[in-house]
């Protein structure tokens, strides 16, 4: 199965209930609709989702172990959720990450996920100028998904994805500057003729720099502006 049919496929597939509740709160937590502090009640939260107590709780004791909910005795539930020094750490990591992924992907990667890689960059290229960014969001999901499996390291790439989701919640993208796509484009063309050259330095370098881009991106999505500076974003 390729990447992008089994992202698809992950997104349309129903929930087991412990996952739905996990993830559903987890969501309410890391962007903020459960504050910081606040109790998580159980008997509420069993009656919104027709559950019992031991799929809410099996939810609960996944979120202590993430270190997003403390349990207080005789107390209960209480939502820690990411301080922002916590969320800026964890960019900083994934960015480290990212580019450990990139180098091993080069001296890893086999022929036949080298050639999903260039179909999928394919699909970047035709959607870029379809200027479908929904579509490319999935697709630039597809792109770095590769890339964690091609390093063929598992507790990297399971590392990489929980980041992947924690940011897409902290750091959401709800303002694309013009041009946008292009540069993600240009930004992910480094990336990929570099691992096609089998170029490690030239991977890094690039992977270095498209994610710091990133993470600048996600911090002026965030405050809903337009980049002050352009040439930050040249090429």
């Amino acid at each position: 199965m390729d990447m992008l049919q089994q992202i698809s496929e992950e997104k349309n597939k129903p929930k087991a209930l412990p996952d739905r509740i996990y993830e559903e709160l987890l969501r309410d937590i890391l962007t903020g609709r459960l504050r910081k502090d606040s109790r998580l009640n159980e008997t509420k939260i069993c009656q919104t989702y027709k559950a019992s107590r031991t799929p809410v709780r099996e939810a609960f004791r996944r979120l202590e172990m993430d270190g997003l909910v403390e349990y207080i005795p005789n107390r209960g539930e209480f939502v820690r959720g990411l301080s922002q020094t916590e969320v800026d750490d964890m960019l900083l990591m994934r960015i480290e990450l990212e580019v450990l992924a990139v180098q091993f992907s080069v001296e890893r990667i086999t022929e036949e996920e080298e050639e999903e890689l260039a179909d999928i960059f394919k699909f970047m290229e035709f959607y870029t100028k379809k200027n479908d960014i929904q579509k490319m969001i999935d697709i630039n999901f597809a792109f770095h998904r590769l890339l964690y499996k091609s390093a063929h390291d598992k507790l990297l790439e399971k590392t990489l994805l929980a980041y992947h989701t924690y940011t897409n919640y902290c750091c959401p993208h709800n303002y694309f500057a013009p041009n946008y796509l292009k540069r993600v484009l240009a930004e992910h063309r480094r990336v990929y003729r570099a691992i096609m050259a089998k170029d490690s330095h030239a991977a890094t370098d690039a992977m270095r720099v498209h994610m710091e881009r990133t993470v600048k991106r996600s911090n002026q999505a965030l405050k809903l502006v337009k980049p002050a500076e352009e040439e930050d974003y040249i090429i």
